[in-house]
């Protein structure tokens, strides 16, 4: 009987602390891919630069629109060019973290990430001053324990509903005939503007860009778009 009472005492125990994960868990912050509404708003984001090269030409073609954009910087890519960032600071757009150097979250511990976000945003504030808030994990990879860190670190993890594919030199017309064939309202695109060779990125803005102004959308920052600026 003894033996019993202290089997049972022990599954309470046991479910007890299961239920305080669970709870632990579901307090994090939510981890945005998009964020629906009625105001036709949408938000194109930039991830892996700054780029010597590219950078300044999508900064052109935004300032052409008069549209703002969200670019998640390489710590690494910061420090190699800063000038590039500077300049994006500088056109008001929205910057944000996407670890120091690139890591692959599946082969990496979460220490190392800590350290990854912490050297980013040391960075990017060496060379514009300006504060991180919003974390997009290296390919989109997510997890509840990286959430527990970026909680902690008052990050809000964002990745998105509308890949363009530019990553895989997918041709410019064919970018953006995906983008405005999907496109919907609260959507996060995704984009880049560190690519190796020749990038699509800046011709398929050329394109899309205009259609979806035309269409009546609205291009806002992520801060923006989430609702926490």
């Amino acid at each position: 009987m003894k033996t019993a009472k202290k089997i049972s005492l022990f599954l309470s125990l046991t479910l007890i602390l299961l239920y305080a994960g669970n709870i632990y868990c579901k307090a994090t912050r939510q981890v945005y891919f998009n964020n629906k509404n009625g105001q036709m708003k949408i938000a194109l984001t930039f991830d892996d630069g700054p780029h010597p090269r590219y950078t300044p030409q999508i900064l052109d073609i935004l300032d052409k629109y008069g549209i703002k954009a969200t670019f998640f910087v390489i710590g690494q890519n910061a420090k190699e060019y800063p000038s590039a960032l500077i300049e994006t600071e500088k056109r008001g757009h929205e910057i944000a973290n996407h670890t120091y150097s690139h890591i692959t979250l599946s082969n990496s511990n979460l220490y190392r990430l800590e350290g990854e976000i912490e050297r980013c945003e040391a960075e990017i504030f060496n060379v514009t001053e300006y504060r991180t808030k919003l974390f997009r994990p290296p390919e989109g990879m997510i997890c509840s324990e990286m959430t527990s860190i970026t909680d902690d670190m008052d990050y809000t993890v964002i990745l998105w509903s509308l890949d363009t594919r530019d990553w895989a030199h997918t041709p410019p017309d064919k970018i953006a005939q995906n983008v405005i064939s999907n496109i919907k309202a609260g959507d996060v695109i995704l984009m880049h503007d560190f690519i190796g060779r020749n990038s699509p990125t800046p011709k398929a803005l050329e394109l899309f860009i205009p259609v979806l102004l035309e269409k009546g959308y609205n291009f806002v920052t992520v801060s923006e778009l989430i609702g926490t600026t």
